[in-house]
């Protein structure tokens, strides 16, 4: 009794604490998160580290990408290693997504219930639409769950009906609008992936979670990504924004 007494008070706390807050400034608390993020352009270097067992630290898939950005909604990765997948490439644009295949030669639009998938020869936890593009502000309507002295608790609901997930959680840093942890949800599953951001360090004058793990708790599976090196507002050739390019 006493462990649901405290339960039900801290929620009540909760919910009391966020009901002081107006749409209007938890949309300004979005809109600071994805300023946080944004930059107009970028040059990223790193590993993703695929785990089957997530407990199994010792077995694993390691990959070198490189991934160029351009505002809030296009990017390009290609993967650099291993040989089995060198030169595969994914660009996102305007929502769209394309992936090239070095294997076939081929390119493949993504669409529809296709981006829930995990990118073919690669695995991993990271579906299409993780990686695509597009601001938190636009593709959610967010509500306030919870506040405490360090975080806020926010609801995201998606905007377009085609989305895997029925909701995310995100907790966010008061102190400079990180985001710490995102948990997504699927009306099949429920609570279905955590992704965690930590180990942040100043690259080119910007705060920078170097590490991103997504666990999928259904699995019992993660992937990790390792931030090497980033240079920001960086000339990019457009062709890598490029439908009819971005392979060449």
């Amino acid at each position: 009794m006493k462990k649901s007494f405290t339960g039900a008070v801290t929620v009540s706390f909760l919910l009391l604490f966020s009901a002081g807050y107006s749409q209007d400034e938890v949309s300004e608390i979005i809109r600071k998160v994805d300023e946080k993020a944004k930059v107009t352009t970028s040059v990223v270097k790193m590993s993703m580290q695929v785990f089957p067992i997530a407990s199994d630290e010792e077995n694993f898939r390691d990959m070198r990408v490189l991934a160029y950005g351009q505002g809030d909604d296009d990017s390009y990765m290609e993967f650099i290693t291993p040989k089995s997948i060198k030169g595969l490439r994914i660009l996102s644009r305007s929502g769209d997504q394309w992936v090239y295949f070095p294997s076939t030669g081929r390119v493949r639009k993504i669409a529809g219930k296709a981006k829930k998938e995990s990118v073919k020869g690669v695995g991993g936890d990271f579906s299409y639409e993780d990686m695509s593009g597009g601001s938190l502000e636009e593709k959610y309507t967010f509500t306030l769950l919870g506040s405490s002295a360090q975080q806020w608790q926010l609801q995201g609901t998606p905007k377009d009906t085609e989305s895997s997930y029925s909701k995310i959680i995100l907790f966010v840093r008061k102190s400079n609008y990180l985001v710490d942890k995102i948990e997504f949800y699927t009306p099949e599953d429920g609570h279905y992936k955590d992704m965690i951001q930590s180990e942040v360090k100043m690259i080119s004058g910007r705060e920078t979670p170097t590490r991103m793990e997504m666990v999928n708790l259904i699995r019992n599976s993660k992937t990790v990504v390792l931030i090497h090196d980033a240079e920001y507002d960086v000339k990019i050739d457009e062709k890598y924004f490029n439908p009819m390019r971005f392979y060449q």
